[in-house]
């Protein structure tokens, strides 16, 4: 039987199936006598405290293990634990209301799940997990019941599960989970995060996982594709070695291109850069060979929280990120609010087409402080290294006029303050929208560099959503109309002396990597996995090879013509470890 989720944790694995299925914490509601209040008091408070020895014990091992940065995690349960509004609520009630602490408790973080389950922004509502997480924890210590780790996992196998907290993820012993199958969650879920730091293969949201895959039953988990596949035949076997075995070839192969340059066979060179969600990401950037951080999403900020974050946070995350690079260039996007990423404190109200509504520089434009705070806190962190700032979905001259005017605000305010910045600052802005592609000769009088977010720019150009199912087929990174824009913006970007570099998923394929390598990029910002991918492409190609299939690309009238065109040219020049694997081939 296959199943199909989401690929969250890169890796292939193959075993038996190990099901931890969550004990069951029987909370009763007990009415309790006004003089054992002070003891139940002091109960609850001796639950919180046992939770959180036992969470800084996870969090010091996590950081042994993988490093500070990503035992950061824990540090925003132990902020939970320690909320006054929890501590005060749950103690008013059992004071007032007269009843036992695991009721009160579990009543209020109930509360709080569901406040965070009914939000529309994926990431915010992934952190639930992160609330059921140290419910459980807390209530564990209430109850007096077991741990709910797998002490009697024995032998190497595939977790299966409903949900895992970052904390269970990391309590699970490392040589003996080969992968991880949830029924729910998300990509950017802790767990899922500590998961892929861990180096463990992951797919959620795999739905009936529970129900269908029985302790011990065989199982194969892709964790690049999305893929499970439960008591494989031998045919799907030996489908499953084989591309274990071309995957591990390709490792090999792209781990020699980490100290090469992006540079084509006749010399051409570009800059070659990986994307960041969050900070440290940093160290998957160091490891791919990036030349530097070319979509720095500061998003992260401002979804994971109730609240607006300061300025000093901010700069010590992004000038940990600059020192990390030591020298080369990161270029921070200011926050892209809106659309699908919506912080609910902002006070945005529904819109009925948000992605055509209030997000990026608009919604930036409209909270001037909350945008000064982050340029403030960029350029601080520029006094440490190299870096860039760039605006999202700017439509109009006009947008990037004020946004600039804003920079220059937060700019005198650091020199009033005495702060260390660097003051020649690249600053630049997202191409996104049609408006912006034929604007781009007068933006480029004042931006200095461009980068076409290509994910957005297909979208726009095509009147379609990209999250809409029914309309998926209409997503075509090759249409001729999305070309053609970019190969506008890069000429109008050039005649004016810019730089032009492309950031969405186009530009993580190596085909149409070498696509835009004709059109003229000047830059490429990758996920950190593709980044070795992506060079390898460019290496083995000409640029005027690359040339003069963007040449006639542009003269195409279809995508299927343009996607011809590219497979027929670009495969017999990629080397065989390039050639794409699709998800029905193996397993």
């Amino acid at each position: 039987m296959r199943f199909e989720g989401i690929a969250a944790s890169p890796g292939i694995a193959l075993g038996p199936v190990y099901r931890l299925e969550r004990e069951h914490l029987a909370v009763r509601e007990v009415v309790i006598a006004s003089e054992d209040v002070v003891r139940e008091i002091e109960r609850f408070r001796s639950a919180l405290d046992s939770a959180r020895r036992d969470l800084t014990g996870i969090r010091d091992g996590i950081a042994s293990e993988l490093g500070e940065h990503e035992a950061h995690i824990y540090d925003a349960h132990l902020m939970m634990l320690d909320d006054p509004d929890l501590v005060q609520t749950v103690e008013k009630g059992i004071r007032e209301d007269r009843r036992n602490a695991e009721f009160v408790f579990r009543a209020y973080m109930g509360r709080v799940a569901a406040h965070f389950e009914n939000l529309e922004n994926e990431y915010l509502r992934e952190r639930r997990d992160d609330i059921v997480d140290c419910e459980r924890r807390v209530l564990r210590e209430l109850l007096g019941a077991a741990s709910g780790q797998a002490s009697d996992l024995r032998e190497p196998s595939i977790v299966v599960a409903h949900e895992l907290g970052p904390s269970e993820v990391a309590m699970l012993p490392r040589d003996l989970v080969l992968a991880f199958v949830l029924e729910v969650g998300g990509r950017t879920s802790h767990g899922a995060i500590v998961a892929r730091g861990r180096g463990i293969p992951a797919v959620v949201s795999v739905r009936d996982a529970l129900a269908k895959l029985e302790r011990g039953m065989p199982v194969m988990v892709d964790g690049f594709e999305g893929v499970v596949v439960s008591d494989p035949d031998a045919d799907a076997r030996a489908r499953y070695e084989a591309r274990r075995l071309r995957l591990e070839a390709r490792t090999r192969a792209l781990a020699t291109m980490q100290a090469e340059r992006a540079e084509t066979r006749d010399g051409h060179r570009i800059e070659l850069a990986a994307n960041l969600e969050l900070p440290e990401d940093v160290y998957g950037a160091e490891a791919s060979g990036a030349d530097g951080i070319g979509l720095f999403r500061t998003e992260f900020f401002y979804l994971n929280r109730t609240d607006l974050p300061n300025e000093e946070e901010q700069y010590a995350a992004y000038r940990m990120v600059i020192e990390r690079m030591q020298g080369r260039p990161v270029l921070f996007r200011t926050m892209d609010l809106g659309g699908d990423k919506v912080a609910s404190y902002l006070g945005v109200t529904h819109e009925t087409n948000p992605f055509l509504g209030m997000r990026g520089i608009r919604l930036a434009l409209t909270s001037p402080e909350m945008f000064r705070t982050q340029i403030r806190a960029i350029y601080r962190a520029s006094a440490h290294g190299k870096a860039r700032l760039m605006f999202p979905m700017v439509s109009s001259v006009d947008e990037l006029l004020r946004a600039l005017q804003l920079r220059d605000e937060a700019i005198a305010d650091l020199r009033a303050r005495g702060c260390a910045f660097d003051p020649n600052v690249e600053v630049g802005i997202m191409i996104e929208t049609p408006s912006a592609v034929w604007m781009a000769d007068a933006l480029a009088q004042h931006a200095q560099f461009f980068s076409i977010g290509s994910n957005d720019l297909i979208q726009y150009t095509l009147a379609m959503d990209r999250d809409n199912e029914r309309l998926s087929h209409l997503y075509e990174p090759l249409d001729p109309a999305v070309l053609r824009g970019i190969h506008h913006t890069i000429r109008a970007a050039h005649d004016a002396g810019r730089w032009v570099g492309v950031c969405g998923e186009m530009a993580g394929d190596p085909q149409t990597a070498v696509l835009l390598l004709g059109l003229g990029v000047d830059e490429l910002s990758v996920s950190c996995f593709d980044v070795p991918r992506i060079k390898a492409a460019i290496r083995s190609v000409r640029h005027e090879a690359a040339q003069a299939l963007a040449s006639e690309a542009l003269a195409c009238h279809s995508a299927a013509a343009v996607r011809r065109l590219v497979r027929d040219r670009v495969n017999a020049l990629l080397p065989s470890f390039l050639a794409p694997e699709r998800a029905g081939e193996a397993p």
